[in-house]
């Protein structure tokens, strides 16, 4: 099992998720992030998540 890095497991912790809960390959993407690379895909998952505009669907789809 891929254990998360520092920077993960605050990620993943804000957000209520247990890393434990992710396969090994989310963590192994999510490891490569840097602290200020995270940082910034908070600040466009916020904006995403407050677009009323948007469903589920299309916040996905934006960062795909």
């Amino acid at each position: 099992m891929t254990q998360p890095n520092e920077n993960t497991k605050e990620h993943l912790k804000k957000r209520g998720i247990d890393p434990a809960t992710l396969d090994d390959e989310v963590i192994k993407k999510f490891n490569l992030f840097l602290k200020h690379e995270l940082d910034k895909a908070d600040d466009l998952g916020a904006a995403l998540m407050a677009d009323p505009s948007l469903d589920d669907h299309k916040r996905i789809s934006a960062v795909h």
